[in-house]
């Protein structure tokens, strides 16, 4: 009798595909202006930052700035998060390990001579990291490229900060069309690769340049910005002159929403809360990001980016249960 029972019982353990309801997946950027730690380094151009610096960078104004960083961090709650203007790994981890927020990180040094890199935070229950490398831009500061899973899903992440407008104009082209030309190498060699890039591309996406290389304006180009309506709109995650840029941007792959099980982008914006902007402060105009310095004037903000985002909806995925 106890075998008959066994017997009934297998079929019953088997796995069961059930179909979830729609998976939301956020991802985002954020330039956090200046995260460094107050020691000095012996490669890098960072003796502002230090406590004898110009910008007498010491351990309180360090700490408020993890602290700050951090209370935005989480209050996005981001499924992935890219940062840039990160001093080194240290600075990463002291952030990590500020957030209430559980994330992990991958990050890799670059040529960058003010020591300025850039780092992927990451829920380590939602992306499954496989393939880390750099990419050459032509610049001293390369991006980092991601292969994995995410949400089930594989994806390529690809992560930059391009020159700024302050250098000369061919190094920021010549970057941007490095970015361009290896998501498009990536895109016709592998056809399963699933493209996202996030970065501050320090130019507008109605500007020239992004228009010439992305081809942001046409539906033929492989890459497209869920935030340019905003951009056209005059939103924007950078301000200067009272005029509001989108230098932060994030471009999907159209091959993204080609997949089995689609997925669907829902909304994408700038993340903005009236702590993060400037009110009536010396040398600051009202609704500007409130940054850490103005000048050489410590007003101990934030960073004088906003952070953007997108949410995409996973539909029809499925996962396998046990009786």
């Amino acid at each position: 009798m106890k075998r008959l029972v066994v017997i009934l019982l297998l079929p019953l353990l088997q796995p069961i595909a059930l179909a979830q309801g729609p998976q939301p997946v956020k991802l985002g950027f954020y330039n956090v202006e200046n995260f460094y730690d107050t020691i000095p380094s012996l490669f890098r151009d960072d003796g502002d930052f230090t406590p004898q610096g110009r910008n007498r960078w010491n351990t309180e104004r360090y700490l408020r700035k993890t602290a700050n960083l951090a209370r935005v961090l989480d209050d996005m709650s981001l499924d992935v998060v890219a940062l840039a203007e990160v001093e080194n790994e240290a600075v990463v981890r002291d952030l990590v390990t500020t957030l209430h927020t559980d994330y992990n990180y991958i990050y890799r040094t670059t040529g960058d001579f003010r020591g300025l890199d850039v780092a992927l935070l990451y829920k380590g229950d939602k992306l499954y990291p496989g393939r880390v490398r750099q990419i050459e831009l032509g610049s001293t500061r390369e991006a980092l490229y991601v292969r994995g899973e995410l949400h089930g899903k594989r994806i390529d992440l690809i992560i930059c900060h391009l020159p700024s407008k302050l250098n000369n104009k061919a190094y920021q082209r010549l970057a941007m069309t490095n970015i361009h030309n290896f998501a498009d190498s990536l895109q016709r060699c592998d056809g399963e690769a699933h493209i996202v890039v996030m970065g501050d591309m320090n130019c507008d996406p109605r500007e020239r340049p992004m228009r010439d290389i992305f081809g942001l304006n046409t539906a033929l180009d492989d890459l497209f910005s869920p935030l340019l309506p905003e951009a056209q709109k005059g939103g924007g995650s950078y301000v200067y002159n009272s005029r509001r840029m989108m230098f932060d941007n994030i471009f999907l792959s159209r091959a993204l929403f080609d997949l089995p099980g689609p997925i669907v982008c829902r909304s994408a914006g700038v993340f903005v809360r009236d702590y993060m902007l400037a009110a009536a402060l010396s040398g600051m105009k009202t609704g500007y990001p409130l940054r850490t310095f103005v000048g050489t004037d410590y007003v101990g903000g934030f960073s004088d980016h906003l952070p953007v985002y997108v949410i995409l909806e996973v539909i029809g995925r499925q996962r396998s249960l046990s009786k």
